[in-house]
């Protein structure tokens, strides 16, 4: 649960935006009311994400969901953790799931998209230790520079969002 104030000046906004999250969750996940709540374009920016990774033309979606997965395990991102298990259980069973939060390396994509969860984790964890021989083996996979970035990218937004989010978790 999160520390917030109902946004009133926007109630209408967000009751739309809120049925959108219904139709495509099921329900309203507790960091997607809490973004609403603090403006409705953070939720709406948010769901903007959702949909162009959902849509990218090079990466498979699920690539995205497993970094997310791993890392709001290492974190300690409670909310997100069940929800990207539960989106990842329609499609894998428990145990690739349990492995892949152990070690990205096992996640059951090939081994380009492997190689680039490793990056995008590598990035966000020890940036400094990043060289262009990390994205030369990557562009020599086939992967561009956008797509490098995209990954990186989502990763990091992740793990930004993870610590705002987390000081905002009721204690």
């Amino acid at each position: 649960m999160f520390y917030y104030k109902e946004n009133i000046e926007q109630k209408d906004r967000l009751e739309k935006l809120f049925k959108k999250v219904k139709v495509l969750y099921g329900d309203v996940p507790p960091q997607m009311e809490f973004l609403g709540n603090i403006d409705a374009n953070y939720l709406e920016d948010f769901l903007k994400m959702v949909a162009k990774i959902a849509r990218h033309p090079n990466i498979n979606h699920d690539l995205f969901t497993f970094l997310r997965l791993h890392i709001a395990y290492k974190e300690n991102y409670i909310y997100c953790k069940a929800f990207n298990r539960k989106m990842l259980l329609v499609n894998y069973p428990q145990t690739v799931i349990d492995n892949a939060i152990d070690n990205i390396e096992s996640i059951p994509l090939d081994n380009k998209h492997i190689e680039l969860a490793k990056l995008a984790l590598k990035v966000i964890y020890d940036s400094l230790s990043v060289s262009s021989k990390d994205f030369d083996n990557l562009y020599t996979l086939g992967w561009s520079q956008k797509d490098v970035f995209d990954c990186i990218e989502h990763a990091g937004t992740l793990f930004r969002n993870g610590r705002i989010l987390n000081a905002y978790m009721i204690k």
